[in-house]
């Protein structure tokens, strides 16, 4: 009996509204019941308050069945997703944010490494140009929820940011843009086939619970997929 094939997920929200700042000495303060004394002062620009701009997500997520390993990096063809994503949303510059807060310029090789292994990688950006570090350094390794005005000045001038995500086994990979993105990698997913691997792509909305974001562990066999859900 042959292997099953690998699954690889992508799940897209256009446009995400990046929450606005709040002024909370800490952002999580409304969801704590020992809060931290506020600032001398807590106040925020008002345009600050008021920037509700669009941005556009993605998240890629992998199951390899035949080994039992969840994670878009455990997939046993790594390429699946690493040729599409260099393709369709790769720049001319890429770096990358590292666990020692530094700043490093890639070349095509070493991003391929890391899209396929991103330990010690914080944030990977590419954009037209090489980015201010500053910018990098402001949004790696924090929780996003604590770098929404960082991530938006960082997206001013790059063009993608990826984010891994710890994942079963191995990472998967979150991605930012300040424009549209899924067309383009639902195009060169096309572009690129997979024959060992299923490909489906979905709104992020509606893979909120457990069940329905690993849903290729029940509902691939036992029942047919719902509209939302398109194989490429």
């Amino acid at each position: 009996m042959s292997d099953p094939p690998d699954i690889l997920k992508y799940f897209h929200e256009e446009p995400a509204l990046l929450e606005p700042v709040t002024p909370d000495a800490d952002p999580d303060a409304r969801r704590r019941t020992d809060r931290s004394a506020p600032p001398e002062d807590p106040s925020v620009p008002l345009e600050d308050l008021l920037d509700t701009r669009d941005a556009y997500r993605g998240y890629l997520a992998g199951t390899n069945h035949a080994d039992d390993q969840v994670g878009l990096t455990a997939l046993r063809s790594p390429d699946v997703y690493v040729a599409p994503l260099v393709e369709a949303l790769g720049r001319s510059w890429w770096g990358r944010g590292t666990a020692q807060h530094g700043v490093e310029a890639l070349d095509q090789d070493s991003v391929r490494r890391v899209l396929r292994a991103p330990a010690r990688t914080t944030v990977l950006v590419t954009a037209g140009a090489p980015v201010d570090s500053e910018r990098i350094t402001a949004v790696a390794g924090r929780e996003r929820r604590r770098t929404v005005e960082a991530l938006r000045a960082l997206l001013d001038t790059a063009h993608i940011a990826f984010f891994p995500e710890p994942a079963h086994d191995g990472y998967d990979w979150s991605f930012f843009s300040a424009t549209p993105m899924r067309d383009r990698l639902v195009t060169a997913f096309r572009d690129h086939p997979a024959p060992a691997t299923r490909r489906f792509v979905l709104p992020y909305q509606n893979a909120r619970s457990e069940s329905k974001f690993y849903f290729d562990r029940w509902q691939l066999t036992d029942s047919p997929l719902p509209d939302y859900i398109e194989e490429v």
